[in-house]
């Protein structure tokens, strides 16, 4: 696990920044994913030339609190299992989230990355009930909104009928 240099993918992701936590839009799987403001770190700092042990204790210093290697395992297997990250981590996903979880049980103080999955309707979905498909998603272009008869990409980046 100390040789693991994790990048996090950059092609075809729409990231904005919502207070503490991350929204990620994955153009290619139209899946959005919140992430937690210790998974925001995880994902910010995994460039492909730090190692965990760095990554968490860069994520230490911004946080203001000690981040375990664990903590950024869990996080890295949360963001792979998103296919957020441009190559798998290369561990046995079963086990090592098992034993990361095991091990952050362990911890006194507990930081925990979480990746969640928002549900965004398929253009078909939306134009059935006469909405903005991608309703509240981020967007740069009213084109990322799906249906630019439905909606249009507003000024502060997100994806709102029209």
């Amino acid at each position: 696990m100390a040789s693991v240099r994790p990048r996090t993918r950059t092609n075809r992701l729409v990231t904005r920044d919502l207070g503490d936590e991350l929204l990620v839009y994955d153009l290619e799987r139209h899946k959005a994913y919140c992430l937690n403001r210790v998974a925001r770190q995880v994902f910010r700092h995994c460039d492909g030339a730090t190692t965990i042990h760095d990554i968490a204790i860069r994520i230490g210093d911004v946080l203001g609190t000690r981040v375990s290697e664990d903590s950024v395992f869990l996080g890295l297997l949360r963001l792979e299992k998103a296919h957020l990250l441009e190559h798998p981590v290369g561990l046995d996903l079963r086990t090592s989230r098992r034993e990361a979880l095991r091990n952050l049980g362990r911890a006194a103080a507990v930081v925990v990355p979480l990746v969640t999955a928002i549900s965004v309707p398929t253009s078909a979905q939306a134009q059935a009930t006469g909405v903005c498909p991608t309703l509240g998603a981020p967007c740069q272009s009213t084109a990322e909104c799906g249906n630019p008869n439905k909606c249009k990409c507003n000024p502060v980046g997100r994806c709102a009928p029209n």
